[in-house]
């Protein structure tokens, strides 16, 4: 049997034998969709991608503690969870970063953003940013990444029905911020 015909928790027990070939594809399935849930938990762009790596190679590292019964996709984010928070952690402590954008020219606006879209695309990070984390957390896991209720849940440790009532109560508050915001446009 091929590797990439196998599920991701078999590749990733396999990966304890021979860890290049399995993890590999691991990496390959799963690059797109971490890589995009780290951009979106607001960490500054330049820093997504040494979060990307570091939560790459916490996984291959601990491979040898991947549990049988367990998801790997979710077991995947809740490394990534753990890669922001302590990098967050770490940002505090070094203190406000150096203001570089004076140096740096800024990218050219694509055609196909309207000043109407920008403010609305605010909106929303303001939004999210206005939610507990993990609610946030929860939100964008489920939304965003496609992870069930019961995955996110375990991810950002709740219960599946807790998981599923703040994912409620966080999408009602979401849409009607939303829909405010979107009145004020008009």
């Amino acid at each position: 049997m091929r590797l990439t015909e196998l599920t991701d928790e078999e590749l990733a027990l396999r990966a304890r034998a021979e860890p290049h070939a399995a993890f590999e594809v691991l990496y390959g399935r799963h690059q797109g969709p971490r890589y995009n849930f780290l951009l979106r938990q607001g960490s500054p762009p330049g820093r997504v991608d040494d979060l990307f790596q570091t939560t790459f190679i916490k996984a291959f590292r601990a491979l040898s503690s991947f549990r049988e019964e367990a998801r790997f996709r979710s077991w995947l984010y809740a490394i990534a969870v753990n890669v922001v928070a302590d990098d967050r952690r770490a940002a505090r402590r070094r203190g406000p970063e150096a203001e570089l954008h004076q140096s740096i020219p800024a990218p050219e606006p694509r055609a196909s953003e309207t000043p109407e879209g920008i403010e609305m695309l605010d909106r929303v990070k303001g939004v999210l940013d206005d939610l507990q984390p993990n609610h946030r957390l929860l939100f964008i896991l489920v939304r965003f990444q496609g992870l069930s209720i019961a995955e996110a849940a375990e991810v950002v440790g709740m219960t599946p029905p807790a998981a599923k009532v703040t994912l409620f109560r966080t999408q009602k508050l979401v849409g009607e911020r939303l829909a405010s915001a979107r009145e004020k446009i008009s």
